[in-house]
């Protein structure tokens, strides 16, 4: 769930992405997972689901290998770009917190290591 004011533009990096509106400090919480927002799927349960949907889910949600599920944001924070020097740390894989590696101005996008953030492209890149 999103923990700052954000909003989706296009983005320089690729199609959309996540902006702040106002400034963030650096160190401060940008994003965590809470269940009430964020969706958790079974591989089981994306294979049951359309293949159009199944490929929405390959584009937005994250890998979490300890506990073999996908994780998918419910507001922005799946419009995170990938950047080898983003502007968020985070802590955890899909349950985890991302919090500002810089101050960040308003206006800036958001971005991620995704790398850091999904099991399976850390591990063979993009996709399921």
């Amino acid at each position: 769930m999103m923990m700052v004011d954000t909003e989706l533009r296009q983005s320089p990096i690729h199609g959309f992405g996540v902006f702040l509106l106002k400034p963030v400090k650096s160190g401060d919480l940008i994003w965590r997972f809470d269940g009430r927002i964020d969706r958790v799927y079974t591989p089981d349960e994306v294979a049951s689901l359309p293949g159009h949907v199944q490929a929405y889910l390959a584009t937005y949600c994250t890998w979490h290998e300890g506990t073999g599920v996908f994780v998918l944001c419910g507001d922005n924070g799946r419009y995170f770009n990938h950047s080898d020097e983003p502007s968020t740390v985070s802590n955890g894989i899909s349950f985890g917190e991302d919090h500002a590696a810089r101050d960040l101005a308003a206006g800036e996008e958001l971005t991620s290591d995704y790398r850091t953030i999904c099991d399976h492209v850390r591990r063979h890149g993009n996709g399921f």
